[in-house]
């Protein structure tokens, strides 16, 4: 497949607490949700091919706001609060469950989420929570399986499998590792057609 990205060219753009703060840029989104120690900042700086773009941290639930990143100006890539994060208040698990059904409401809106979902663990409760929600509203999303490189060959199989039957049996999930860089080319040849549909 021919390259239409510079994933290289990536750049931080701003974060956002309120969708009204959100920039004018008018680009095709995409959205990464996922639990909050799915390990979402580092698949996307793999992704970007950009170490030390994303924030990472050792503690879970750092990503409290929307964090805009455009690539190659072609590409916004939204990155979502992790939610599950058991030791935030409620008030503040609501307040963030706002700022991303707010996000997802908006228009343009994202053409596409990726569902990050640890493959040890395949979907929670919250995982499913938010594909039941993201279908009633007809928002079109794509599970990737992080952490691929923690299982085996057959055990990694037969967890997709799991996952696969776990999510409806619809969608499979994309099975990726930040530490091995699998899947990381199936991801952006994916992003590369959501910019061409």
């Amino acid at each position: 497949m021919t390259t239409l990205i510079h994933w290289e060219s990536t750049h931080f753009v701003q974060s956002v607490a309120d969708v009204r703060q959100f920039p004018d840029i008018a680009l095709p989104q995409v959205a990464i949700a996922g639990h909050s120690n799915v390990g979402k900042s580092t698949l996307l700086n793999v992704l970007f091919g950009r170490k030390g773009l994303v924030k990472t941290s050792k503690a879970p639930g750092c990503t409290r706001l929307l964090n805009l990143f455009e690539v190659d100006e072609r590409l916004l890539v939204v990155d979502l609060p992790g939610y599950g994060f058991a030791r935030a208040s409620k008030k503040e698990q609501a307040r963030w469950s706002s700022l991303i059904e707010h996000y997802l409401m908006a228009e343009p809106g994202p053409k596409l989420v990726l569902m990050l979902l640890d493959i040890r663990h395949g979907p929670k409760d919250s995982d499913l929570r938010l594909i039941e929600w993201l279908n009633a509203q007809g928002i079109r999303w794509q599970p990737v399986a992080t952490k691929a490189d923690k299982l085996s060959g057959n055990s990694r199989g037969k967890r997709l499998r799991e996952m696969t039957d776990a999510l409806g049996g619809m969608l499979a999930p994309m099975p990726t590792s930040s530490l091995s860089k699998r899947g990381v080319e199936d991801l952006r040849e994916l992003l590369e057609r959501e910019i061409s549909r």
